[in-house]
């Protein structure tokens, strides 16, 4: 709530609890903004939790410093919804009761479906009043809609940004070959196991899905997971196998090859491309939500600071 002038302590406390008189005794001024005084009262009511939190938790001898450094944080937060509120009053924006009584429905609702009676119980018990908290979501409301109206309405997330994330963040390089494979034993004729290879090799080159052939005819333990036999590095390979394999392009179907294990054939899944974590659409609303966020915040920061660099402000 908006101060013209200071009031004592005990007034404002009074103010709070009861909201039935005005105080006359003049309180010391924390800080000015433009025509607006914040008291010293309004500082220790904004800051109470933290700093009783900091009386009883931080150690004696880093007590005044923790204090000091918290009441200056408190202070730049008045400062900003000061500021915020006169804003608001320039901008002309208003908030009705009907828009107060929804947000208050609101945070009932959050709070697991608290009744009314129940709300005004525990405002009682923290000492405050319904008027009192009615005001506290006034000025959020207030301060919400002219953020809205002077950042949020302004910020737009083009689709290409969305894309330069989801390559940056959702996809992985692969580090070398991904490779499928199937493969033989010579057995008791390597003639015949070479035949075996190379009527599957033509299979798979005739379009037959590859690892449904290295489901049924592969002879290695490779087979129980569909020939797939993870990603290799050139440096990795024995030569034979490198030289079939790194001419390859991704889908491409190796000849047989001999190896000491016996004849070979493999396809090459990926070779150093973007594989996706996880489908762009799934996750376009994520990141959308993600830079939007991102770019309000540094919107509102240079915005602020434009406020501010018009504005009276004093902290004493």
């Amino acid at each position: 709530m908006t101060k013209r002038v200071c009031s004592s302590l005990a007034a404002l406390i009074f103010l709070l609890a009861s909201w039935a008189e005005s105080a006359e005794v003049v309180d010391a001024c924390a800080a000015v903004v433009n025509q607006d005084v914040i008291t010293v009262s309004e500082v220790e009511e904004a800051g109470k939790p933290a700093f009783e939190q900091i009386m009883t938790q931080a150690p004696p001898d880093q007590r005044q410093e923790a204090l000091r450094q918290a009441r200056r944080t408190v202070v730049e937060r008045l400062v900003e919804k000061h500021l915020l509120m006169q804003q608001a009053e320039q901008m002309k924006i208003a908030v009705s009761e009907a828009e107060i009584d929804q947000a208050r429905d609101q945070m009932l609702e959050r709070g697991g479906g608290v009744s009314l009676e129940q709300y005004k119980a525990e405002l009682r018990k923290s000492g405050l009043t319904e008027q009192r908290h009615r005001e506290s979501l006034k000025e959020q409301i207030l301060s919400s809609k002219v953020v809205s109206y002077a950042v949020r309405s302004k910020v737009v997330v083009p689709e290409e940004k969305i894309k330069a994330y989801y390559q940056e963040t959702y996809t992985a390089k692969a580090s070398g070959y991904h490779l499928l494979q199937v493969g033989f034993s010579f057995g008791s004729s390597k003639q015949a196991a070479r035949q075996k290879a190379e009527e599957v090799r033509q299979l798979a080159a005739s379009g037959q899905d590859f690892q449904e052939l290295a489901k049924r005819h592969s002879e290695l333990p490779s087979a129980a997971d569909s020939g797939d036999i993870g990603i290799f590095k050139a440096d990795e390979m024995a030569s034979a196998m490198r030289e079939a394999v790194t001419s390859l392009r991704p889908g491409g179907i190796s000849p047989v090859i001999e190896t000491s294990e016996g004849f070979m054939i493999f396809k090459l899944l990926s070779s150093g491309q973007d594989t996706a974590k996880a489908p762009y659409e799934s996750v376009r609303a994520e990141i959308h939500e993600i830079l939007f966020r991102k770019e309000m915040e540094a919107r509102y920061k240079a915005w602020l600071e434009e406020i501010r660099s018009g504005a009276y402000i004093r902290i004493l």
